[in-house]
């Protein structure tokens, strides 16, 4: 699969409304049911709730929590597109991430995601987060 830059752009303007809506089920309707995600978010996460020393999450569930936390800490969470940067079978997204621990304009952030074309559209296989 070979993704064009409007495969990225719609793919873009979903991702950014489903979590811009808080809307957990849309979002993980973006995602592989095989997902591996990473983040540094994840170590910290996993540390407050006694998981280990885990790096990624793998499958949709683990998504699912995670995400979920995430929206319950920080119900003004927002993300403002900055720009797309498409690849082969890969997308990145440059935004700004408003939430109550960040400063007024944001703090930039890029997501590196790793897509399969399937019936239900491009979906995310591994996604890696980066945080200014």
């Amino acid at each position: 699969m070979t993704l064009t830059s409007e495969h990225a752009a719609a793919f873009a303007k979903a991702w950014f409304a489903a979590w811009n809506a808080h809307d957990i089920t849309a979002i993980l309707s973006c995602y592989h049911p095989t997902i591996e995600h990473s983040s540094p978010f994840i170590k910290r996460y996993n540390d407050a709730i006694g998981r280990g020393n885990e790096k990624s999450l793998r499958g949709l569930a683990d998504l699912r929590d995670y995400f979920q936390r995430a929206l319950d800490r920080n119900p003004t969470l927002r993300f403002d597109p900055v720009s797309i940067a498409t690849g082969l079978e890969s997308v990145i997204l440059v935004y700004r991430r408003h939430s109550h621990d960040t400063p007024p304009a944001g703090e930039l952030s890029a997501e590196v995601f790793f897509l399969v074309d399937t019936p239900a559209g491009h979906l995310i296989t591994r996604s890696v987060s980066h945080y200014g």
